[in-house]
C-alpha cells in the first residue's frame, strides 16, 4: 500500500474548480477512484485476494484521515468518494495526485493560473488499457467575474447568474488534457 494516493486514477465523476478574482480557489471531486495496482490484478486473475480487499477497505479510512468528507470502499479497488477543499491564492493543487490527477492548478508568478488536466505519467494510460475502467467524468471550471481567459480548449462554455464564467470538459479517456490559462485582474487598482 506504499504510495497509495499516487496510484489513484479517477474513473467516473464530477469535479468542479472555482477561480476567484483575488487568486483563491475551490475544487472539489465526487466519484469513484480507482487504486490501479488492485484494478490490474483483478482484470488479471478475474478477482483480488481477500487480504487485499481487506487492506483496500481498511484503506478507506485514510482517505477520510486525508481531508475526504466522504470515502466508502465499492470492492475490486475502487472507492466513492467526496471532497471539497479551499486553497489559498499562490498556492499549487494537484487532485488526486502529481500522477494521476484529474486536474492540476498551477500559480504562476505572472498573476496567471495554468489549470491543466487529467494527462497521467507516460505509463498510466497502458496501465489502464485492458481493465474494466470505465472513465466518464467532468470537469467544471469557473471564473469568478474580473478573471480573464487567456486560453482554453474547453469543450462547453457559458456564464451563470453569479457573475462567474463556467467552462465545461468531458473526460472519457485516462490521456484526455483539459487545459486553461486564465490571468487575474491586478488587485488594489
Amino acid at each position: 500500500m506504499r504510495n497509495f494516493f499516487r496510484t489513484l486514477a479517477p474513473e467516473q465523476f464530477d469535479a468542479s474548480v472555482a477561480i476567484r478574482a483575488d487568486g483563491s480557489y475551490f475544487y472539489s471531486y465526487d466519484g469513484i477512484l480507482i487504486f490501479v495496482p488492485a484494478l490490474i490484478q483483478a482484470c488479471r486473475a478475474g478477482f483480488l485476494e481477500a487480504r487485499l480487499e481487506a487492506r483496500l477497505k481498511h484503506a478507506a479510512a485514510q482517505l477520510r484521515d486525508e481531508g475526504f468528507r466522504y470515502a466508502q470502499y465499492l470492492a475490486r479497488g475502487r472507492y466513492a468518494v467526496f471532497l471539497e477543499r479551499s486553497v489559498a491564492r499562490g498556492q499549487s493543487s494537484c487532485f488526486p495526485s502529481r500522477e494521476m490527477k484529474v486536474f492540476c492548478i498551477q500559480p504562476q508568478a505572472d498573476g496567471a493560473i495554468v489549470i491543466g488536466g487529467s494527462r497521467p505519467d507516460a505509463n498510466a494510460p497502458c496501465q489502464l488499457s485492458g481493465t474494466d475502467a470505465e472513465i466518464d467524468g467532468r470537469l467544471t471550471v469557473r471564473l469568478e467575474k474580473g478573471v480573464n481567459v487567456v486560453k482554453h480548449n474547453a469543450q462547453t462554455k457559458r456564464s451563470n447568474l453569479n457573475h462567474f464564467l463556467v467552462y465545461q470538459w468531458r473526460i472519457k479517456s485516462p490521456d484526455a488534457d483539459p487545459f486553461m490559462v486564465v490571468q487575474l485582474p491586478e488587485l488594489g487598482r
